[in-house]
């Protein structure tokens, strides 16, 4: 199952199942369920669990309740929490249904094989001027020259000293002068 980068957190459910452990426990818990639902089951030794966890053996004895004893996917030993494995079998159902309810729509869009047309129009453009190299077309039908584009393609306004400008500037501010006195 593909990993996700996020985990659902029920807050009023931890903090009534949490509500007896200390902050050091707490958070070494936290800490513990976050490694597990990125990575999976954390392997069986105490020295890798309470590094993890950030916590010291001692503590790890008091949390280690909290955790089942499972089997990782490399056949070692392992702990994992049982809300959490519930959790992550939902998650990755939900992505099944999603994955295969996108396979079917796009099917039935390409009228199901691989190179096939779409069987709509394609949609409308959002943009209501189309640019060829140097036509502005309005959706009115009407064509005007426009100032070729330099830079990023958006007209820039250069302001020197004074009132010197160059041709660019110039060319910039008719376009500018243009597009805005039209209704």
């Amino acid at each position: 199952m593909k990993r996700s980068p996020w985990m659902p957190l029920y807050v009023d459910d931890c903090l009534a199942s949490c509500a007896d452990l200390t902050a050091e426990e707490f958070g070494g818990y936290m800490r513990l369920l976050m490694y597990i639902w990125s990575r999976g089951p954390i392997e069986a030794d105490e020295a890798v669990v309470c590094r993890v966890a950030g916590v010291s053996p001692k503590v790890w004895l008091r949390i280690s309740k909290r955790f089942d004893a499972c089997k990782r996917e490399d056949g070692t030993n392992g702990w994992s929490q049982r809300r959490l494995e519930a959790e992550r079998l939902k998650r990755w159902a939900k992505s099944e249904e999603r994955s295969a309810s996108g396979k079917r729509g796009a099917a039935s869009r390409w009228n199901g094989s691989a190179n096939g047309s779409a069987n709509s129009k394609p949609m409308a453009c959002h943009n209501h001027n189309q640019i060829s190299k140097s036509n502005v077309v309005s959706t009115s039908g009407e064509t005007r020259t426009a100032p070729p584009f330099e830079g990023g393609g958006l007209p820039r306004l250069i302001i020197k000293s004074g009132d010197e400008t160059d041709d660019a500037t110039e060319r910039n501010r008719a376009f500018v002068r243009a597009h805005r006195s039209k209704p």
